[in-house]
């Protein structure tokens, strides 16, 4: 276990690594200061402020999974926490986070926690997938989009034989070693079998692409508002794909250094100079990063959860019992 976890960090490290020299190769920092500076204060605060309004979003789709009883300003707060400890911390927990905090707060076990989380980060992973596709086909960019839709399909067809042999998948749950892991197991078969219906599907699809419509919005508002780049909207989209991609990785706190390498990317195949287009990133990515890891650390401050007993899961999970 220790092997794996120190091979894992070394890939991480060495990917972060990677992708700092790629974003900074070749920089003229007088160049990037100076296309910094001309950026409009105004439309960098108003895009700031409009982030929130996906992040209200995202909260309004959470209390839909939750069958509208842990509230929209709860999920809020949940959906905060969750970003500031995945930007800060070098692994996925702010969804462990999330579920905790759901658990404790609203009363809920924590496989019911986890499995809502489950279905956010799920059709997360389909949105990615179907905008990458079309932006894959429309600017015919060679990216490599297969292993994901691999991922998903997967899940879509294991879910399928759920709906299809529950009896079946019920002799693989008794035979799991972890008994929360056989918890998850259950109650998401539960949900599959009498919870997930067409209208289900179809609702939280909705919910789904209206965040990622407001999500996607402040790239385009960095972009073409606040650096003020000549761009299509395709291209501007094309850049948000690519740089949602690097976010989905795991790799640094907040996907520092493979964010920019995927933004100087992106901006690259349409012939943006290398430092206006790390200009763009950096201050794409403070807009990302700052304010909601800002207001997520607060709301961490005031749960009674820490981020030590949030690593060990199982003291987390003594925590969110508490």
């Amino acid at each position: 276990m220790l092997m794996k976890k120190a091979a894992s960090l070394l890939a991480r490290i060495l990917l972060v690594g990677g992708c700092l020299v790629y974003a900074f190769w070749g920089i003229d920092f007088a160049q990037l200061w100076a296309t910094l500076v001309r950026y409009d204060d105004m439309a960098l605060f108003w895009t700031t402020v409009f982030s929130f309004v996906g992040y209200a979003i995202m909260a309004l789709r959470l209390n839909f999974l939750s069958g509208f009883k842990a509230g929209n300003w709860l999920c809020f707060k949940a959906f905060l926490m969750s970003m500031a400890v995945n930007n800060i911390v070098p692994a996925k927990l702010g969804e462990l986070a999330k579920a905790f905090y759901l658990r404790r707060e609203c009363h809920f076990s924590l496989s019911r926690s986890i499995t809502m989380v489950f279905w956010e980060r799920f059709f997360d992973l389909n949105a990615i997938l179907a905008m990458g596709l079309v932006v894959a086909f429309h600017f015919k960019l060679k990216m490599a989009f297969v292993p994901l839709a691999a991922a998903v399909g997967g899940i879509w067809v294991a879910l399928w034989i759920v709906r299809a042999f529950p009896d079946f998948v019920g002799r693989i749950i008794d035979k799991m070693p972890s008994n929360r892991l056989a918890e998850f197991m259950a109650e998401l078969k539960l949900q599959v079998l009498h919870g997930v219906t067409p209208g289900f599907m179809v609702v939280l699809g909705l919910y789904t692409a209206v965040c990622w419509a407001c999500y996607a919005s402040s790239t385009f508002l960095v972009l073409l508002w606040v650096a003020k780049m000549q761009l299509s909207f395709g291209h501007a989209a094309a850049v948000f794909v690519i740089s949602s991609l690097g976010m989905a990785m795991p790799s640094s706190p907040g996907a520092l250094g493979v964010f920019e390498a995927a933004v100087v990317f992106s901006l690259g195949l349409f012939g943006v100079d290398r430092s206006q287009a790390l200009a763009a990133g950096l201050v794409l990515h403070m807009v990302q990063y700052i304010p909601v890891t800002l207001a997520g650390l607060l709301v961490l401050g005031k749960s009674g959860l820490s981020l030590r007993k949030i690593r060990h899961s199982e003291d987390g999970l003594e925590e969110a019992q508490a």
